[in-house]
C-alpha cells in the first residue's frame, strides 16, 4: 500500500514538473537584423559597431551593409531588406512620403558636414565675404545647393548676381580644381575638406557652414544626417530597437572620444579607406546622436526651409508627427 502512495505522489511530481517546464517561456526565434549606412559621414557614428558587431541580446544577429549609393540603400529600405538605415535628412523625408509613413526617425547622427574653403588671398571669412566672387561646389539640386542658396539669401546676395557659383558633378572634382588653382573658393563637405588642406596649405577652411546656418537663427540646426527604422519592424521589437539605438549612441561617443581607435573602425568598416584621414576628419564632421524627441522641433524647421526651395528635395511635404514616434 505505502508502495501504491509512493508511485501516485511520484507520478504527481513528474507531472507537476512538466507542467512547469511547459509554462515556461520558449527561445526567442532566431532574428537578423539588417542595417545599412552610406560611406563618409553619415556612417562614421556606427563604425565600432559595424567594426566589432553590436550584442543586442540572445538569438540576434545583425547584419551590416556599407554602400556608397544612396539609391541601393534607399531602395533597400523600401523593400523591406533593411530594417534600419543611416541616410541623409532629406532621403529620410523622402522615404517617409513615398512609403506612406512606413519608415520613422531613429535619431539624428550628423550635423552640417560642409565648409566654404578658400585660397588665404580671398580674405573670405563669412558667407557675406562671398560677394564678387566665383565658388565652386558639388551638389546642385540636392541639399548643398538649397543650403547654400537660403545663406546666400539670408546675406542679401542673389546666386548668378552677386556670386558666381560654378556646379561640379563631384565633390573631387571641386577638390581638383582647387589644387590646380582653377578655382580658389569652394564648398565641400568633410572629409573632401581635410583632403585639400593636407595637400595644399595655402587652401583653409574659411566658413564653417553649420555655424553660418545657425547664426541665421532660424530654428533648426543644419542636420543633415539620420537614422530611419523600418515602422513596422519597430512596432513589433520595440526592446530590440532600444538596444540598437543604445548601442548606437555608445558607438557615437567612441567615435568623437578617441578619433584615432574611431578612425581604424571606421576604416575597418568600410565607411572610409584612410585612417589617417579619417582621425583628422572626425572633429569637423559633426557626429552626433540626437533622439527623435530631441530633433523633432529643428527638423521640421530644417524641412520646411528646404521645402520652400523645392517640395520634392524632403518627397513632397514635410513630414508629420509620426515621423518622430519611434518605439520605446
Amino acid at each position: 500500500m505505502k508502495n501504491k502512495k509512493w508511485m501516485v505522489l511520484l507520478g504527481c511530481l513528474l507531472v507537476f514538473c512538466f507542467g512547469l517546464t511547459a509554462c515556461q517561456s520558449k527561445p526567442a526565434e532566431p532574428q537578423t537584423v539588417k542595417v545599412a549606412a552610406l560611406a563618409g559621414p553619415t556612417g562614421m557614428g556606427m563604425a565600432e559597431m559595424i567594426a566589432n558587431g553590436a550584442d543586442l541580446g540572445t538569438n540576434v544577429t545583425t547584419e551590416f551593409t556599407v554602400s556608397s549609393a544612396p539609391d541601393q540603400v534607399t531602395a533597400g529600405v523600401i523593400s523591406g531588406d533593411f530594417q534600419i538605415a543611416a541616410l541623409p535628412t532629406n532621403s529620410a523625408a523622402v522615404l517617409y512620403n513615398k512609403t506612406e509613413g512606413k519608415v520613422i526617425l531613429g535619431a539624428v547622427n550628423t550635423l552640417g558636414v560642409l565648409y566654404v574653403v578658400a585660397d588665404q588671398s580671398e580674405g573670405i571669412a563669412t558667407i557675406a565675404d562671398l560677394k564678387g566672387k566665383t565658388i565652386v561646389a558639388s551638389g546642385q539640386g540636392s541639399t548643398p545647393e538649397y543650403v547654400l542658396n537660403y545663406l546666400l539669401a539670408k546675406n542679401g546676395l542673389t546666386p548668378g548676381v552677386d556670386v558666381t557659383i560654378n556646379w561640379v558633378a563631384e565633390h573631387s572634382e571641386a577638390v581638383t580644381q582647387l589644387a590646380s588653382g582653377a578655382a580658389t573658393i569652394a564648398m565641400i563637405p568633410e572629409p573632401f575638406v581635410t583632403t585639400i588642406e593636407s595637400k595644399k596649405a595655402n587652401i583653409v577652411t574659411a566658413v564653417d557652414v553649420t555655424k553660418a546656418w545657425a547664426d541665421a537663427n532660424n530654428g533648426s540646426q543644419l542636420e543633415m544626417g539620420c537614422v530611419v527604422v523600418n515602422k513596422e519592424w519597430a512596432e513589433a521589437n520595440p526592446k530590440l530597437v532600444e538596444k540598437f539605438m543604445a548601442a548606437y549612441e555608445k558607438s557615437v561617443k567612441d567615435v568623437n572620444d578617441n578619433p584615432a581607435d574611431g578612425a581604424k573602425n571606421i576604416v575597418k568598416a568600410g565607411v572610409m579607406a584612410d585612417a589617417a584621414l579619417a582621425e583628422k576628419a572626425i572633429p569637423n564632421c559633426n557626429i552626433v546622436y540626437i533622439s527623435a524627441a530631441d530633433a523633432k522641433a529643428s527638423l521640421s524647421s530644417y524641412y520646411t526651409i528646404l521645402a520652400g526651395f523645392d517640395p520634392k528635395s524632403i518627397g513632397g511635404k514635410v513630414p508629420g508627427d509620426d515621423f518622430y514616434k519611434i518605439a520605446k
